[in-house]
């Protein structure tokens, strides 16, 4: 019996396809010009970049392929700032997708949508000769409805030997159905038992570190998905069975496991054979209507190859009838039990998959413009999949555009660095700092005098001074206000490195910017102008060197990391301390009404020792660690506890703790109060800490730029955050300035009076 199916017009498509990209790509201005969807040669650059990075971080062939896909991006960026229409974006986004030689990452162009269904489906199932052919393409009103149409195929399957199971789908809303439907078939079509292909994908814990080491344990794997297997139908005889696919087919297990692995099974698609049913893909929007669909796992059959191949395809538009190409070869095919095509999964065996550090072009301290651009892409895409913390990054996607036109028009290495900076600095995370070529701050200051200013209540003071002799001689005081940096009003230098700094909380910022002011190259001098107490002004000139910028100063020297304070209270300096001296601290401090751990600055790796002989509430852990775990451009978050704390000996202080913070309290120092607080019940004084808890991992970029940012938070256990707020105090004291003048530490006075009391 003949059967009609719905055609395609070609004709009608191209005219309706046009008339639709012309409407969604030009909307006549008062000068009669088109408006483009993406406006500026950056906005385009934008896209580019969104796609790239869509390929670089998740396409299952790029590890194990000699493809460099830098150069890809560097190729296409003139082409695409130079598109003038949505098409010939397209045009070059396709030409950087086809060196992957994928069919399923491509551009789509936009599409009318799929003919409508002829009013009266064919039947369910018919008799074509000795071939029952059954007929999936329809719509069911429900389960149970399908159900029982589908399962009164089972008499006539059970004794056919030949069948063809036609699969194109007229619409989305059928293909649904035929998924449901080919679920109920798989275990009456299959006369032998059949094995499907692995679904294989990249996995990335974290952002794995591209230079140097870390403790995050962050990595990058090939994950597999197991294969499905399916039994042969009881008492079924051996048969051939031929699949007619189009390309809305949903290509489910079962069909994909009697294609790969039976010998007697068939494949016929009308039209270009399209796995994106049966694979992971991400989709970006493009101008006009246009979308970039990228590959994310690829299939792995049982014999190691992959891919799908048909045995026999028709042209896309040729005729869907019974006497039409794609039936016919079916016949044939289940007629003469042999396939035309004598590999049907004929994709050799993929190279190991290789995970290889970024490029850093080292030889370019003043990158190309193309490599330049591949920077900006580079960092913003590994923010945006990877930062743990999508708060820290306001507005992302508006910043993409911005950064591409500042580092395209960066006229020399400087004013490149100087764009990373900037744009390093809109994450809000206090772990970024930039290495340039291997020195750190090398563009904003690699060197800074001996004193350290702080923002006390908004006015730049004098706090600490690192070199008394230095400072005497240049007649500075703890307490002096500054004014003036090389002649440049304070607040303009506040302003600049406010735009080039990055921190995780406005506290933090200020710290950053303040401990910045005086900085420079090594070697040089610096001049001031300061106001001292009694409001008279100074000029004065102080030396610079690399040993007082913040990651090299060493911790205060000369004084006593532990002693005991009047009233029978111990005092601790956790910047001092080291590890060998906790248990004669311990030890000297045993009989004190409590102590005050001093934690306005960086400990000495201390915690892991210190916390559990203060373990008076047998804790086990202090915090939880939040890791991206990231795929197919999805995000997941992987929580695990932190390393365990030791409970195996009783705890050797018992009495009340209290401890100092402040904002330069940040990661080590900020996980070293979480451990107190959840060993001892230690409470805290002072100010909210850095917000930078974690461990760090870094991205390089052209120029040997690596950039330094949180790879994975710390949670409190019961899930409060603290990167992005930082550890909160019980009791919030501040310093003053008039504490500062006359030398108070109005912090640690408010520790003494609360176990005073």
């Amino acid at each position: 019996m003949a059967t009609t199916r719905v055609r395609r017009q070609p004709g009608a498509i191209f005219l309706l396809t046009l008339v639709m990209g012309l409407a969604a790509y030009a909307a006549p201005t008062a000068e009669g010009a088109p408006e483009l969807v993406e406006a500026t040669p950056d906005a385009r650059l934008a896209t580019l970049c969104r796609v790239w990075g869509a390929v670089e971080y998740f396409h299952p062939s790029l590890p194990s392929r000699e493809l460099d896909w830098d150069a890809a991006l560097v190729e296409a960026t003139p082409r695409v700032m130079g598109a003038h229409s949505p098409e010939a974006i397209s045009d070059a986004l396709q030409e950087m997708l086809g060196r992957l030689g994928d069919p399923i990452t491509r551009v789509v162009r936009q599409t009318p949508p799929p003919p409508t269904p002829s009013a009266q489906p064919p039947p369910l199932s018919r008799q074509v000769g000795d071939v029952l052919v059954v007929d999936l393409d329809r719509r069911f009103g429900n389960f149970q409805e399908l159900y029982m149409a589908v399962s009164a195929l089972g008499p006539e399957l059970a004794k056919a030997r030949r069948v063809v199971v036609d699969l194109r789908a007229s619409g989305a809303d059928e293909a649904i159905w035929m998924d449901q439907a080919l679920g109920f078939l798989a275990g009456a079509l299959p006369s032998e038992p059949v094995t499907g292909p692995g679904e294989r994908y990249l996995q990335h814990s974290g952002y794995r570190i591209q230079f140097g080491a870390t403790s995050g344990g962050y990595g990058t794997t090939m994950d597999l998905k197991l294969a499905e297997g399916f039994a042969s139908a009881p008492g079924a005889p051996k048969r051939s069975v031929a699949f007619l696919v189009n390309g809305r087919t949903p290509l489910v297990p079962p069909l994909l496991a009697m294609v790969g692995s039976s010998s007697r099974t068939f494949l016929v698609a009308q039209g270009a054979l399209d796995e994106s049913s049966a694979v992971k893909t991400m989709e970006l929007p493009l101008a006009g209507g246009h979308r970039a669909i990228v590959r994310t796992s690829e299939l792995v059959f049982p014999e190691g190859s992959q891919g799908l191949r048909a045995d026999v395809t028709v042209p896309a538009n040729a005729d869907e009838g019974e006497q039409g190409p794609a039936i016919q070869a079916a016949l044939k095919l289940v007629r003469s039990g042999r396939a035309k095509t004598p590999a049907r999964n004929a994709s050799p065996r993929a190279g190991l998959p290789t995970w290889h550090a970024d490029e850093t072009y080292a030889d370019q301290e003043y990158p190309s413009p193309e490599l330049r651009a591949l920077a900006v892409c580079r960092f913003w895409n590994v923010m945006r999949y990877f930062h743990p913390d999508p708060k820290a990054l306001d507005d992302w996607d508006a910043v993409l555009p911005e950064f591409l036109r500042k580092a395209r028009e960066a006229s020399d290495a400087r004013a490149y660095a100087l764009a990373l900076y900037e744009l390093s600095a809109r994450v809000h995370d206090g772990h970024i700092f930039l290495a340039e070529r291997g020195t750190v701050f090398r563009t904003l200051g690699e060197a800074t005098a001996p004193i350290l200013p702080r923002y006390v209540e908004g006015r730049p003071l004098m706090t600490e001074i690192f070199d008394a002799n230095v400072a005497r001689e240049a007649g500075l005081s703890v307490g002096d206000e500054l004014l003036t940096v090389d002649g440049q009003p304070v607040e303009e230098r506040a302003a600049f490195l406010r735009r080039h700094l990055a921190a995780s909380t406005p506290a933090a910022l200020s710290l950053k910017v303040a401990e910045m002011l005086l900085a420079g190259p090594d070697g040089s001098q610096v001049s001031l102008r300061v106001r001292s107490a009694d409001g008279k002004q100074k000029e004065l000139k102080l030396p610079r060197s690399r040993a007082f910028l913040a990651p090299f100063r060493q911790p205060p020297t000369g004084g006593e990391p532990y002693r005991k304070l009047e009233g029978n209270l111990g005092y601790v300096d956790l910047r001092l301390l080291r590890v060998e001296q906790i248990d004669p601290m311990l030890e000297f401090l045993k009989g004190t009404r409590g102590i005050i751990f001093d934690m306005r600055g960086q400990p000495q790796s201390t915690a892991w020792e210190l916390a559990p002989r203060l373990n008076v509430k047998g804790a086990e852990h202090a915090a939880v660690v939040a890791r991206p775990l990231v795929s197919s451009g999805r995000r997941q978050e992987l929580r695990f506890s932190d390393s365990e704390i030791s409970r195996a000996t009783p705890p050797r202080y018992t009495g009340r703790t209290v401890m100092l913070v402040d904002e330069r309290a940040s990661s080590q120092a900020e996980y070293t109060a979480m451990m107190l607080q959840a060993t001892a019940g230690t409470r805290l004084v002072g100010a909210p800490t850095a917000g930078a808890v974690g461990d760090t991992t870094n991205v390089c970029l052209p120029g040997a730029i690596c950039v330094l940012f949180t790879g994975q938070l710390l949670l409190y256990p019961d899930g409060r955050p603290v990167q992005g707020v930082g550890v909160t105090p019980d009791v919030e004291v501040r310093p003053t300035v008039q504490g500062i003048r006359s030398g108070r530490d109005e912090v640690l006075e408010r520790a003494i009076s609360m176990l005073r009391e």
